[in-house]
């Protein structure tokens, strides 16, 4: 009698495992028929009942039923806000339960791969829209479907510094920076975030450093280094660090450009023109030099028209005339570097701007109307 109890018992058992696996294989079926809604009710039994709800198969294709819903132009609406998650959340389960080799393992990154596309196309859409918060939401998500992949860490970024959360927006930065994403634009787009909420110049300075270390040839980098050894005293230690560095690698006209960067706060102007000079023998197309040469003898030009200026009309009348064709001198003196400028950097707004003056001190209103226009294209 216990014999017949015990397998009447065991086929009982059979039979509800048998309705629980139809259960996954009718939500298979009804998924591979275009019929989502079916498949979704089949596999949410299924995600529930004991006998199933270990499975690696189960899991996959509940992330397989709910990812499929997403977009789809007929039972989208079944979708919603959470539906990714569900989806992440079932294929990380698949292979926790097969491993990345198992039957069901092995499928899931070509499907982690679908959903991040999707999960970023629904955050860009909310970037257009300036929705701040839902895109972040979404780029972080999409950057939890595939930690390696950079776009929406940057994305995410980008957002958050259009918000206005820069200390949001820096963290993304550095996430950047922890996944090898260490291009010169990021270093560069957190120092001017943490100069924004006046971080403190030991935090600044250290950001600038890595970045250096990643790319030492920055003009950018390496001159805001300085303002920072400036501001702190440190000039003489900036100095040596450039003179050093113009040792070590003596055809580096970046180098030259920042040295004469720092001559000039110095008030080494001299100096200063000598290496922008040297940068321009060795880069024929470095746009700082070239820039910076022109700003010096603008500036020459605008302290001797400010000395005419000052002066009483007896002096200026016998002194005015010869300091105006001095500063008249200086100003075209200035032109060929500014051109020069704009023709290695011919978008150059602050290039057009000082061209702009320039040829207005000089009395060309064409040529100043020419790159006035060009200003406001």
């Amino acid at each position: 009698m216990k014999k017949i109890l015990l397998t009447a018992f065991a086929a009982a058992t059979v039979t509800v495992a048998s309705a629980q696996n139809s259960a996954v294989n009718s939500a298979i079926l009804n998924h591979k028929n275009g019929v989502l809604d079916k498949a979704q009710t089949d596999i949410d039994k299924a995600i529930q009942h004991d006998k199933t709800k270990d499975k690696a198969k189960t899991w996959f294709y509940r992330g397989v039923i709910y990812q499929d819903m997403i977009g789809n132009p007929i039972y989208g609406k079944l979708a919603n806000e959470n539906t990714p998650m569900v989806v992440l959340e079932s294929f990380d389960k698949t292979v926790a339960l097969d491993g990345k080799d198992g039957e069901f393992g092995k499928l899931v990154p070509e499907r982690r791969q679908m959903l991040y596309g999707q999960v970023l196309n629904q955050a860009v859409e909310f970037h257009n829209n300036q929705e701040w918060d839902k895109a972040i939401e979404k780029y972080e998500l999409a950057s939890k479907v595939d930690p390696t992949d950079t776009t929406a860490v940057m994305y995410a970024a980008y957002a958050s510094t259009a918000k206005q959360d820069y200390p949001q927006a820096i963290k993304f930065y550095d996430k950047l920076i922890e996944i090898g994403h260490k291009t010169e634009d990021v270093y560069k787009n957190k120092v001017q975030l943490q100069q924004a909420i006046e971080a403190s110049d030991d935090a600044v300075m250290s950001t600038l450093s890595a970045g250096l270390k990643e790319h030492p040839n920055s003009v950018y980098l390496m001159q805001e280094e300085l303002k920072y050894y400036l501001k702190n005293d440190r000039g003489d230690e900036a100095m040596a660090k450039l003179e050093n560095a113009i040792k070590a690698d003596s055809k580096n006209a970046s180098l030259y450009a920042v040295l004469g960067n720092l001559q000039e706060r110095k008030n080494n102007l001299e100096g200063a023109t000598a290496s922008y000079k040297k940068a321009i023998e060795i880069d024929p197309n470095n746009f700082d030099a070239y820039y910076n040469l022109g700003v010096l003898e603008y500036n020459k030009g605008s302290e001797v028209n400010n000395k005419a200026a000052k002066m009483d009309y007896a002096t200026y009348q016998k002194k005015g005339k010869a300091l105006e064709a001095q500063a008249k001198k200086h100003y075209q003196d200035s032109l060929p570097y500014f051109l020069k400028a704009l023709e290695v950097q011919p978008n150059d707004q602050a290039t057009m701007s000082t061209l702009v003056k320039v040829y207005t001190r000089l009395g060309n209103k064409a040529e100043a109307d020419k790159y006035s226009k060009k200003l406001n294209q």
